[in-house]
């Protein structure tokens, strides 16, 4: 990577070496910038046509400010592609994402680009205290209490590990990540956190959990500026409701009688708590129920006998009490009734319109008011406008038009890019003669539905995975298969089509260990099949690469419940903000989770996959595919091939 190095704010010029030792302005601390340096150039593999566009286009709009939402499948390479486009922009780039596995993917392609390239990009990647604090008083908090015990033992100079960390020791790798940092960190007595924030003040790339993004409050105790930076949004396809979870709170029985305790502790009356638990039982005691904002603002006034704000002012100094109390007993300062203060809050300070309390018992049984957000753009917009340009990207955004205008991005440029494995490694077939619609299900259409995927999986080697809307219709198809010969067991297992069946686990540990038997399971003989639920533990998150997933079937549409009160607000308030928008939003949820489901089939570019789609709603809807999956040519079953030739036409031409 011959050529000299630019400081882009003074024009100082700098050698090779020079920018590989400093990489930034030793006059004005600017971040240098490369002469004659392209996205080519860095790209570490041949790049496909499809790759190249993809990088053009990113270029071309977040290289001018903009924001670009783009679809492509999986192993398009898109994190590698992004990488290779923005860092030649010059501007750090703060690279978001959801899991540690897409942590070490984004670090492991800076290092791809480096070793290629000859090239010094830094990244490091700003865990949250979890991952990286070294001391186990601080690390197994949850976040905000975290950062107050954090803040407590640095006061009183209780932690080991320094977090003054004024310079980076030397010889530190131009790529860290959280194993790095904690090695460093024990090596010079220093705070891994503080050591990665420290590093991140000059690092080109800072890989981040998504709340380190969208919660004002973890972004300012993170120090983490987006003014002026590119954000990256990986894995966007859910980020509505990572906006809409971070901007919610909870209020219940239990941590109000938590609260009233710790105000017993330091001799504060506890009247408040009582009526507040009141309330919230009562609210409850009829099953679930919903509280329009503005009446839920007025009945707490109400309640607490005083203006929200009145009454945060009033406790604001009993947290500290609470927290010096438990601090001098020894106790963790967790200070339960701070929850309860960030709860009103965000009450008392949100637009009404945008929000609704939820009453309910949770999964534990207990009395619960949850304050929903709305509107996911009311954590986005903020966000969005400081950037400096904004690549929100997914292998799932379909309908991405639809996705744009309910994520407040109607302005943005959206994009879905063709798959780089060739035509025949993905190939999709519609069955029109099927349905799981409530009004048409029957013992005949369950039985049909069985014989149609026993025959189908007869052309599907090693493994193949069957997804159901719901658990309780997964276990009634099953019974049914099996009563009627469909399903064969022996020797205590299940088989379809000579294929061992498998079938996930109800909880965490347990669905583990069944995948864990699948994946042993699926290079015997015949093969397996695993049998999941959309949305479940293994439709959103999971991998099963190469012959872990050789057919992808969908039994019905993942429609959420129509009855849910939160999918019902959902449908009011997005119908609020335009006719028809609350049901368009209800069919594009649904489609989002099938193509979520189908994306567990293509892991890499050499990767391929058969999917079948038993539901004629399907057909109706196959604008809503993704177009990666969809192809050029589905099959279509159960229907004249007259009635789809348009839909198919208006799908790939579009």
């Amino acid at each position: 990577m011959a050529g000299s190095v630019r400081c882009p704010n003074c024009g100082k010029i700098y050698s090779d070496e020079e920018y590989s030792r400093d990489r930034f302005c030793r006059v004005c601390k600017t971040l240098l910038e490369r002469l004659g340096v392209d996205h080519l150039e860095l790209f570490p593999y041949e790049p496909y046509p499809a790759q190249i566009e993809f990088m053009e286009d990113v270029l071309r709009v977040v290289g001018s400010r903009g924001v670009l939402l783009a679809e492509a499948c999986n192993g398009f390479g898109k994190t590698v592609s992004a990488l290779s486009s923005l860092l030649p922009l010059g501007r750090g780039i703060i690279y978001a994402t959801r899991t540690h596995e897409q942590v070490r993917q984004v670090l492991a392609e800076v290092e791809m680009i480096n070793s290629k390239a000859g090239a010094s990009f830094t990244a490091v990647n700003l865990a949250s205290r979890e991952h990286l604090c070294l001391n186990p008083e601080c690390r197994d908090l949850p976040h905000r209490e975290a950062v107050e015990v954090c803040r407590i033992l640095r006061e009183d100079d209780d932690c080991p590990y320094s977090s003054e960390v004024e310079d980076l020791p030397r010889d530190l790798p131009s790529v860290m990540n959280p194993e790095t940092l904690v090695k460093t960190g024990r090596k010079f007595s220093l705070c891994p956190y503080f050591l990665a924030r420290k590093a991140s003040k000059d690092s080109r790339v800072v890989v981040v959990p998504y709340a380190y993004v969208f919660d004002p409050h973890v972004r300012e105790s993170s120090g983490i500026p987006l003014m002026d930076k590119i954000l990256v949004l990986d894995e966007g396809h859910n980020i509505d409701r990572v906006g809409q979870e971070i901007l919610s709170d909870t209020l219940n029985a239990s941590l109000i009688e938590a609260a009233a305790n710790e105000l017993k502790a330091v001799g504060k009356p506890q009247r408040h708590m009582r009526r507040l638990s009141d309330y919230v039982k009562r609210q409850v005691s009829n099953g679930d129920s919903m509280i329009e904002s503005g009446k839920f603002e007025r009945d707490l006034e109400l309640t607490l006998g005083a203006e929200i704000s009145d009454f945060i002012d009033i406790y604001s100094d009993t947290v500290n009490q609470i927290r010096s109390y438990k601090v001098q007993r020894g106790e963790t300062p967790i200070c339960y009734l701070n929850g309860i203060l960030s709860f009103l809050s965000l009450v008392a300070s949100s637009r009404k319109e945008q929000y609704i309390a939820l009453c309910q018992r949770n999964i534990y049984e207990i009395e619960t008011i949850e304050y929903r957000c709305l509107d996911p753009s009311l954590a986005l917009r903020p966000v969005i406008d400081q950037a400096a340009g904004v690549l929100m990207m997914s292998g799932t955004l379909s309908p991405i038009d639809l996705f744009s205008s309910i994520i407040g991005l109607e302005n943005a440029e959206v994009k879905s890019y063709p798959p780089i494995q060739s035509s025949n490694k993905i190939q999709m077939t519609i069955d029109a003669s099927v349905t799981t619609r409530f009004r048409d299900r029957s013992e005949e259409m369950i039985l049909r539905i069985g014989r149609i995927i026993a025959l189908d999986l007869l052309e599907v080697p090693n493994g193949a995975l069957i997804f159901f809307p719901q658990r309780e219709l997964m276990m009634e198809c099953l019974d049914s298969w099996g009563v009627n010969g469909i399903l064969e067991v022996n020797k205590g297992n299940l088989f379809l089509s000579g294929k061992i069946l498998f079938i996930e686990g109800k909880d965490a540990r347990e669905n583990r260990e069944v995948v864990e038997k699948y994946k042993n399971s699926v290079l015997t003989h015949r093969g397996s099949v695993l049998c999941c639920v959309f949305r479940g533990r293994n439709a959103e998150g999971s991998n099963f690469p190469d012959e872990q997933a050789r057919g992808i079937f969908l039994i019905g549409v993942p429609y959420a419940n129509y009855g849910d009160p939160i999918v019902n607000a959902q449908i009011r308030y997005f119908n609020s903000r335009a006719k028809g928008l609350g049901r368009r939003w209800y069919t594009m949820d649904a489609f989002r989770a099938a193509n979520q489901a189908m994306g567990r089939g293509i892991r890499g570019r050499d990767d391929w996959c058969r999917y079948w789609l038993l539901d004629d709603r399907y057909l109706e809807n196959i604008d809503l595919l993704s177009k990666w999956a969809v192809g050029s040519s589905p099959i279509i079953r159960g229907v004249e091939e007259g009635e789809v030739l348009s839909r198919i036409r208006s799908q790939t031409e579009n």
